[in-house]
Protein backbone atom coordinates (compact mmCIF):
# COMPACT_ATOMS: atom_id res chain seq x y z
CA UNK A 1 0.00 0.00 0.00
CA UNK A 2 1.32 3.45 -0.79
CA UNK A 3 1.54 6.14 1.50
CA UNK A 4 1.15 9.95 0.11
CA UNK A 5 2.96 12.21 2.22
CA UNK A 6 0.11 14.16 3.25
CA UNK A 7 -1.04 11.04 5.02
CA UNK A 8 2.50 10.03 6.37
CA UNK A 9 2.93 11.13 10.30
CA UNK A 10 6.48 11.26 9.58
CA UNK A 11 6.65 14.09 7.04
CA UNK A 12 6.00 17.99 8.55
CA UNK A 13 2.78 19.52 7.75
CA UNK A 14 3.88 22.11 5.82
CA UNK A 15 5.88 19.77 3.45
CA UNK A 16 2.45 17.47 3.57
CA UNK A 17 0.21 20.22 2.42
CA UNK A 18 2.91 21.19 -0.64
CA UNK A 19 3.14 17.24 -2.05
CA UNK A 20 -0.13 17.61 -3.99
CA UNK A 21 1.12 20.35 -5.30
CA UNK A 22 4.13 18.67 -7.23
CA UNK A 23 1.82 16.86 -9.57
CA UNK A 24 -0.37 19.97 -10.69
CA UNK A 25 3.24 21.44 -10.93
CA UNK A 26 3.80 19.33 -14.23
CA UNK A 27 0.93 21.29 -15.91
CA UNK A 28 2.62 24.14 -15.93
CA UNK A 29 5.61 22.91 -18.42
CA UNK A 30 3.22 20.79 -20.08
CA UNK A 31 2.61 21.34 -24.05
CA UNK A 32 -1.02 22.31 -24.77
CA UNK A 33 -3.14 20.94 -27.82
CA UNK A 34 -1.36 23.45 -30.45
CA UNK A 35 1.96 23.36 -29.38
CA UNK A 36 2.14 19.41 -29.63
CA UNK A 37 1.11 19.54 -33.04
CA UNK A 38 3.77 21.45 -33.57
CA UNK A 39 6.45 18.62 -32.94
CA UNK A 40 3.97 15.70 -33.06
CA UNK A 41 5.56 14.44 -36.11
CA UNK A 42 9.12 14.50 -34.59
CA UNK A 43 8.22 12.57 -31.61
CA UNK A 44 5.68 10.67 -32.85
CA UNK A 45 6.32 10.01 -36.62
CA UNK A 46 3.96 8.31 -39.19
CA UNK A 47 4.61 4.80 -40.15
CA UNK A 48 7.04 4.34 -37.19
CA UNK A 49 8.24 0.64 -37.36
CA UNK A 50 7.91 -1.61 -34.61
CA UNK A 51 5.74 -2.97 -31.96
CA UNK A 52 2.74 -0.09 -31.27
CA UNK A 53 3.77 2.11 -28.52
CA UNK A 54 2.03 1.25 -24.83
CA UNK A 55 2.13 5.00 -24.43
CA UNK A 56 1.45 8.35 -25.32
CA UNK A 57 4.65 9.87 -26.71
CA UNK A 58 3.08 13.27 -25.65
CA UNK A 59 3.27 12.07 -21.90
CA UNK A 60 6.33 10.85 -22.68
CA UNK A 61 7.57 14.61 -23.85
CA UNK A 62 5.79 15.62 -20.54
CA UNK A 63 7.53 13.42 -18.10
CA UNK A 64 10.68 14.17 -19.84
CA UNK A 65 9.93 17.75 -19.29
CA UNK A 66 9.02 17.26 -15.75
CA UNK A 67 11.90 15.61 -14.98
CA UNK A 68 14.38 18.16 -16.53
CA UNK A 69 12.06 21.47 -14.32
CA UNK A 70 12.46 19.39 -10.85
CA UNK A 71 15.83 17.55 -11.41
CA UNK A 72 13.92 14.87 -10.08
CA UNK A 73 14.72 11.16 -9.84
CA UNK A 74 13.29 9.07 -12.45
CA UNK A 75 12.08 6.83 -9.57
CA UNK A 76 10.23 9.75 -8.54
CA UNK A 77 8.25 10.42 -11.04
CA UNK A 78 4.53 11.43 -10.47
CA UNK A 79 2.20 8.52 -11.13
CA UNK A 80 -0.01 11.11 -13.92
CA UNK A 81 3.02 10.34 -16.20
CA UNK A 82 3.87 6.43 -17.82
CA UNK A 83 6.23 4.02 -15.60
CA UNK A 84 9.79 5.80 -15.35
CA UNK A 85 11.13 2.35 -16.64
CA UNK A 86 9.40 3.54 -19.85
CA UNK A 87 9.96 6.97 -20.29
CA UNK A 88 13.72 6.53 -19.38
CA UNK A 89 13.84 3.97 -22.04
CA UNK A 90 11.96 6.50 -24.33
CA UNK A 91 14.60 9.33 -23.24
CA UNK A 92 17.80 7.18 -24.50
CA UNK A 93 16.72 6.52 -27.68
CA UNK A 94 15.22 9.86 -28.45
CA UNK A 95 18.91 11.34 -26.85
CA UNK A 96 20.38 9.11 -29.48
CA UNK A 97 18.39 10.19 -32.36
CA UNK A 98 18.63 13.99 -32.11
CA UNK A 99 15.29 14.68 -31.68
CA UNK A 100 15.50 17.36 -29.54
CA UNK A 101 17.88 19.18 -31.81
CA UNK A 102 15.70 19.39 -34.48
CA UNK A 103 12.60 20.59 -32.45
CA UNK A 104 14.81 23.37 -31.00
CA UNK A 105 15.25 24.15 -34.69
CA UNK A 106 11.47 24.56 -35.79
CA UNK A 107 10.20 25.93 -32.75
CA UNK A 108 13.01 28.82 -33.30
CA UNK A 109 12.40 29.28 -36.66
CA UNK A 110 8.53 29.97 -35.70
CA UNK A 111 9.34 32.72 -33.05
CA UNK A 112 11.40 34.38 -35.17
CA UNK A 113 8.60 34.65 -38.05
CA UNK A 114 6.13 35.88 -35.35
CA UNK A 115 8.28 38.33 -34.07
CA UNK A 116 8.27 40.88 -36.16
CA UNK A 117 7.43 39.10 -38.91
CA UNK A 118 11.55 38.36 -39.61
CA UNK A 119 13.08 35.28 -41.86
CA UNK A 120 13.12 31.85 -40.31
CA UNK A 121 16.86 31.84 -41.11
CA UNK A 122 18.93 34.21 -39.07
CA UNK A 123 21.84 36.21 -40.76
CA UNK A 124 23.69 36.17 -37.63
CA UNK A 125 24.50 34.25 -34.93
CA UNK A 126 26.30 34.38 -31.08
CA UNK A 127 28.42 32.31 -29.16
CA UNK A 128 29.41 32.00 -25.73
CA UNK A 129 30.26 29.26 -23.62
CA UNK A 130 29.59 28.00 -19.90
CA UNK A 131 31.41 26.29 -17.05
CA UNK A 132 29.38 24.48 -14.70
CA UNK A 133 30.35 22.10 -11.59
CA UNK A 134 29.43 18.50 -11.95
CA UNK A 135 27.23 16.84 -9.45
CA UNK A 136 27.52 13.21 -10.06
CA UNK A 137 29.25 10.71 -8.08
CA UNK A 138 30.90 7.65 -10.10
CA UNK A 139 31.98 7.64 -13.81
CA UNK A 140 31.26 11.10 -16.00
CA UNK A 141 33.42 12.80 -18.42
CA UNK A 142 34.02 16.22 -16.42
CA UNK A 143 37.30 17.06 -15.36
CA UNK A 144 38.87 20.50 -13.94
CA UNK A 145 38.65 23.37 -16.33
CA UNK A 146 36.97 27.21 -16.06
CA UNK A 147 39.01 29.77 -14.50
CA UNK A 148 42.29 28.76 -12.75
CA UNK A 149 41.18 25.32 -13.55
CA UNK A 150 39.08 25.14 -10.46
CA UNK A 151 35.65 24.20 -11.63
CA UNK A 152 35.34 20.33 -11.83
CA UNK A 153 32.37 19.81 -14.05
CA UNK A 154 31.54 20.51 -17.84
CA UNK A 155 31.74 23.50 -20.22
CA UNK A 156 27.98 24.02 -22.04
CA UNK A 157 28.86 26.09 -25.62
CA UNK A 158 25.52 27.76 -26.92
CA UNK A 159 24.52 29.40 -30.59
CA UNK A 160 21.82 31.93 -30.02
CA UNK A 161 20.32 34.28 -32.89
CA UNK A 162 19.51 37.95 -32.05
CA UNK A 163 16.47 37.31 -30.77
CA UNK A 164 18.32 35.34 -28.24
CA UNK A 165 16.89 31.39 -29.27
CA UNK A 166 18.77 28.79 -28.80
CA UNK A 167 19.67 27.12 -32.42
CA UNK A 168 22.16 24.55 -31.27
CA UNK A 169 24.38 23.28 -27.98
CA UNK A 170 26.94 21.52 -27.21
CA UNK A 171 28.47 20.23 -23.97
CA UNK A 172 32.29 19.04 -23.28
CA UNK A 173 34.59 17.87 -20.57
CA UNK A 174 35.38 21.67 -18.74
CA UNK A 175 39.08 21.62 -19.99
CA UNK A 176 39.25 22.37 -23.57
CA UNK A 177 39.30 26.07 -24.47
CA UNK A 178 36.33 28.08 -25.70
CA UNK A 179 37.37 28.27 -28.94
CA UNK A 180 38.31 24.76 -29.45
CA UNK A 181 34.69 23.75 -28.61
CA UNK A 182 33.06 26.30 -30.70
CA UNK A 183 35.03 25.53 -33.49
CA UNK A 184 33.44 22.46 -33.39
CA UNK A 185 30.04 23.75 -32.85
CA UNK A 186 30.51 25.97 -35.42
CA UNK A 187 31.67 23.15 -37.82
CA UNK A 188 28.77 21.04 -36.70
CA UNK A 189 26.26 23.29 -36.95
CA UNK A 190 26.73 26.44 -40.23
CA UNK A 191 25.48 23.61 -42.93
CA UNK A 192 21.92 24.39 -40.88
CA UNK A 193 22.24 28.03 -41.22
CA UNK A 194 22.74 28.74 -45.08
CA UNK A 195 22.12 32.51 -44.54
CA UNK A 196 24.48 33.47 -41.84
CA UNK A 197 27.18 35.97 -42.81
CA UNK A 198 28.45 36.94 -39.42
CA UNK A 199 29.12 35.61 -35.61
CA UNK A 200 29.86 37.69 -32.27
CA UNK A 201 31.58 36.52 -29.21
CA UNK A 202 33.92 37.87 -27.16
CA UNK A 203 37.10 38.36 -26.52
CA UNK A 204 38.24 34.62 -25.84
CA UNK A 205 36.86 33.18 -29.08
CA UNK A 206 39.31 35.65 -31.19
CA UNK A 207 41.21 31.98 -32.30
CA UNK A 208 37.70 31.68 -34.46
CA UNK A 209 39.45 34.04 -37.27
CA UNK A 210 40.91 31.35 -38.86
CA UNK A 211 37.87 29.18 -39.00
CA UNK A 212 35.67 32.48 -39.97
CA UNK A 213 37.64 33.50 -43.26
CA UNK A 214 37.72 29.72 -44.38
CA UNK A 215 33.97 29.82 -44.44
CA UNK A 216 33.53 33.63 -45.39
CA UNK A 217 32.35 34.98 -42.27
CA UNK A 218 32.53 38.12 -40.66
CA UNK A 219 33.78 37.57 -36.84
CA UNK A 220 32.82 40.41 -34.49
CA UNK A 221 34.57 40.01 -31.37
CA UNK A 222 33.27 43.01 -28.84
CA UNK A 223 35.12 43.83 -25.84
CA UNK A 224 34.26 46.17 -22.74
CA UNK A 225 35.79 49.52 -22.77
CA UNK A 226 39.13 50.31 -21.61
CA UNK A 227 39.48 50.94 -17.93
CA UNK A 228 36.11 49.44 -17.08
CA UNK A 229 36.34 47.07 -14.12
CA UNK A 230 33.69 44.34 -12.95
CA UNK A 231 30.86 43.15 -15.13
CA UNK A 232 29.81 45.37 -18.06
CA UNK A 233 27.05 43.74 -20.45
CA UNK A 234 27.98 43.95 -24.23
CA UNK A 235 25.18 44.27 -26.80
CA UNK A 236 23.95 42.00 -28.35
CA UNK A 237 26.20 39.66 -25.86
CA UNK A 238 24.01 39.94 -23.27
CA UNK A 239 21.02 38.29 -25.09
CA UNK A 240 23.61 34.96 -24.64
CA UNK A 241 24.24 35.54 -20.58
CA UNK A 242 20.42 35.86 -20.63
CA UNK A 243 19.58 32.60 -22.25
CA UNK A 244 22.31 30.48 -20.18
CA UNK A 245 19.78 32.48 -16.96
CA UNK A 246 16.95 30.95 -18.39
CA UNK A 247 17.92 28.26 -19.31
CA UNK A 248 19.17 27.45 -15.48
CA UNK A 249 16.54 27.83 -13.65
CA UNK A 250 15.54 24.44 -15.33
CA UNK A 251 16.93 22.17 -11.90
CA UNK A 252 18.32 19.07 -13.85
CA UNK A 253 20.46 21.92 -15.36
CA UNK A 254 21.64 23.52 -11.81
CA UNK A 255 25.00 21.15 -11.97
CA UNK A 256 25.95 18.91 -14.59
CA UNK A 257 24.60 15.10 -13.51
CA UNK A 258 25.27 13.56 -16.24
CA UNK A 259 27.61 10.85 -17.36
CA UNK A 260 27.99 11.67 -20.51
CA UNK A 261 28.44 14.25 -23.10
CA UNK A 262 25.28 13.14 -25.13
CA UNK A 263 23.17 13.15 -22.23
CA UNK A 264 24.00 16.20 -20.97
CA UNK A 265 23.77 18.08 -24.10
CA UNK A 266 19.82 16.36 -24.66
CA UNK A 267 19.10 17.27 -21.37
CA UNK A 268 20.10 21.28 -22.70
CA UNK A 269 18.35 21.00 -25.68
CA UNK A 270 15.11 19.77 -23.49
CA UNK A 271 15.77 23.11 -21.41
CA UNK A 272 15.92 24.91 -24.83
CA UNK A 273 13.07 23.87 -26.20
CA UNK A 274 10.78 24.19 -23.61
CA UNK A 275 12.27 28.06 -23.58
CA UNK A 276 11.57 28.36 -27.17
CA UNK A 277 8.19 27.89 -26.34
CA UNK A 278 8.26 29.92 -23.64
CA UNK A 279 8.85 32.58 -26.25
CA UNK A 280 6.97 31.75 -28.73
CA UNK A 281 3.76 32.00 -26.01
CA UNK A 282 4.40 35.40 -25.87
CA UNK A 283 4.29 36.07 -29.63
CA UNK A 284 0.68 36.24 -31.23
CA UNK A 285 0.20 34.24 -34.40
Amino acid sequence: MKVHARDDPSVPSNLARKAGSIVRMGAMIELDDDEWGLVEDLFDPLGRRGAPARYERRDMVAAILFVARTGCQWRYLPERYPPWEAVWQQWRRWRGNGVWARAMVRIAHLVRQRAKRRSPEPTMVMIDAQTVRGGRAGPTFHNAGGRGGRTVGAKRSILIEYLGLPLAVRVDPAKPHDVKVGRELLAEHLHELPLVRDVIADRGYRGLAALAARQHLGLHIKAPPKGSTGFVPLAPLYKVEHAFARLGRWRRLSRCYEGTEASARAWLEVASLAYLFARLRKEPP
